[in-house]
């Protein structure tokens, strides 16, 4: 057997992971500032493994988590589809930008997904609008690291 083929399992756990993240109960004044885990969690495998992480995987997640929010059906995953195609085409210049850069096109796609959920969903587009987009930004050199990590640990390629 050999060390990449456990590559599958491990960026579907960490999917998982980011899911349960966004699952957690919080107080609806500390809701509006959760990042968008699956979202850049998805943006990190589809840089760091495009071969693996394609369209259909971005769609699969999306409609699942479209069923477990509970939201329209479809939305997160044409969202997480077109996430992932921007980054495919673009992965190999985002990942030559240094972290500040892969922040704020972190920031780019998250707040695209955002947009997409405000005029099919009719979210509301306050101040608020902005939070996820922006904690996703700020996290993301942490949540860059994290995974790197565990990509080295598991051998995923």
């Amino acid at each position: 057997m050999s060390k990449s083929s456990n590559g599958g399992g491990v960026i579907i756990t960490t999917i998982i992971i980011a899911a349960l993240l966004t699952l957690v109960p919080l107080p609806d004044s500390a809701r509006l500032f959760r990042p968008e885990f699956v979202g850049i969690t998805l943006i990190y495998w589809a840089l760091a493994a495009p071969q693996r992480v394609g369209i259909s995987f971005a769609w699969s997640m999306g409609l699942l988590m479209d069923v477990m929010l509970g939201g329209v059906l479809g939305l997160l995953a044409f969202s997480y589809s077109l996430l992932v195609y921007l980054v495919l085409q673009f992965h190999l210049q985002l990942r030559q930008y240094p972290m500040w850069q892969q922040a704020l096109s972190v920031f780019s796609l998250i707040l695209l997904l955002q947009i997409l959920l405000v005029f099919v969903a009719s979210h509301s587009a306050g101040w608020t609008f902005w939070m996820p987009a922006i904690m996703s930004m700020l996290i993301w050199p942490v949540v860059y690291h994290i995974l790197r990590g565990v990509r080295r640990t598991f051998h995923v390629h």
